[in-house]
């Protein structure tokens, strides 16, 4: 350490102030509940000279969801919420529905699997006064509530430091805020009439709110899911504007401004795929769903994309989005209904692909194996080309630095 490294650390030992004293990390993710999302947002970082798969959303991260109307924004939202607050002992989902006809309580116990008593104590559902103002004021309060008892609500995340100490965060609190569109500023939901100038100042307010949530979620590991909706243009005729973001198609908009997709971690964009139905392929009424991880600050935007499978009873279906992943590739043996897992001499159709899975512990195990290595082997990958480009970077002179000697003679 420098002199004033260490000057300056013993001096902000002296608050008790946990934002001064805090220092960043190596990031902690946590797991979506579907695989092959994870690996599309998930990257390597090498801690003390062996590899961490870091898989999913990363801590206190600001993440949007985007997609036409009916493609399960809010059902995957739901359900990546409850699978990252499981295994913690004081996490819970505040969920902010702005939207009158948003999803019920059934279908969040649906989705999430939770009996009353634990939905009682795990979800906190508002479908009434939201505005950015009240949003930023309860995120701030479940910030101060952890912070000010930090030693209720932090666990040790089993990693260390490069220091060599452990990494301790605080359990993830998960927010859903659905949707972007219709959450007003105080002042444009008492307005008498909505013109230009006032969505103008909604959208200027709704930057300012959640630009300020951003810290506070980051420190006490608030993740924030954003649900908005992609509209299209009324064909009049004319030629289409040229798209508003890289990620939208021409004549596409989205609610809350640039300023707002600027703050985001993550942005993951849905589109249907194909149908499903009952009487074909999985046995199954929905769809297949693309998700495009179209801005990350993890990956990179070569890996960010896979195939889910929605289902409309049960919402998003991890084990038949990992069999759509293996089909795609041509990993499967056969077609039809005489599929075959590679090395595994079983068969089976792709209606009861299910059924096998969970009542022959062999095929479960084979399925595992295939689907978790061929992921794998992809990120592995990736990180050695990067690694080895970077290692090139510095083991060598670059033409900058050789340039910058020959002026420091001239």
């Amino acid at each position: 350490m420098t002199l004033l490294s260490m000057a300056f650390r013993e001096q902000v030992k002296q608050t008790k102030d946990i934002a001064m004293t805090s220092e960043m990390t190596y990031g902690v993710s946590y797991p979506t509940g579907f695989l092959n999302m994870d690996f599309a947002n998930g990257y390597i970082q090498e801690i003390n000279g062996q590899m961490h798969f870091e898989l999913g959303i990363s801590d206190g991260s600001m993440n949007m969801i985007i997609s036409d109307s009916g493609v399960g924004k809010t059902t995957i939202a739901t359900q990546i919420a409850c699978n990252i607050i499981k295994p913690f002992q004081t996490s819970c989902i505040f969920y902010e529905q702005a939207e009158a006809t948003g999803t019920n309580i059934q279908r969040l116990k649906n989705l999430t699997g939770m009996d009353d008593e634990t939905f009682e104590k795990r979800f906190i559902v508002r479908d009434a006064g939201i505005t950015t103002e009240s949003i930023f004021n309860r995120a701030k309060m479940i910030y101060d509530i952890k912070t000010s008892n930090p030693s209720d609500y932090m666990y040790d995340t089993g990693m260390i430091d490069i220091h060599g100490k452990p990494i301790y965060k605080f359990e993830p609190t998960v927010m859903i805020i659905d949707s972007v569109k219709l959450v007003l500023s105080e002042k444009t939901a008492q307005a008498d009439e909505t013109t230009n100038m006032t969505g103008a100042q909604n959208a200027k307010t709704n930057s300012e709110y959640y630009s300020k949530m951003l810290p506070l979620c980051k420190m006490a590991n608030i993740i924030v899911f954003f649900i908005n909706h992609i509209t299209t243009d009324v064909n009049t005729g004319f030629l289409p504007k040229k798209a508003e973001l890289a990620y939208l198609k021409q004549g596409e908009h989205i609610a809350g401004g640039r300023s707002l997709t600027y703050i985001q971690n993550n942005i993951f964009r849905l589109d249907i795929k194909s149908k499903l139905k009952p009487e074909e392929g999985l046995g199954i009424s929905g769809s297949t769903v693309s998700l495009d991880v179209v801005k990350s600050r993890t990956n990179t935007s070569s890996r960010g994309k896979c195939t889910l499978v929605f289902d409309q009873a049960t919402g998003y279906d991890n084990d038949l989005s990992l069999f759509m992943m293996l089909k795609d590739r041509k990993l499967l043996e056969g077609s039809g209904a005489f599929l075959k897992l590679p090395g595994y001499d079983k068969k089976f159709s792709q209606k009861k692909f299910k059924e096998e899975l969970y009542s022959d512990p062999e095929f479960f195990n084979a399925f595992v194996s295939i689907s978790i290595n061929t992921l794998k082997n992809d990120l592995i990958e990736e990180y050695e080309r990067i690694k080895k480009e970077s290692l090139l970077a510095t083991d060598t002179k670059s033409p900058y630095e050789a340039m910058l000697e020959q002026l420091s003679v001239a």
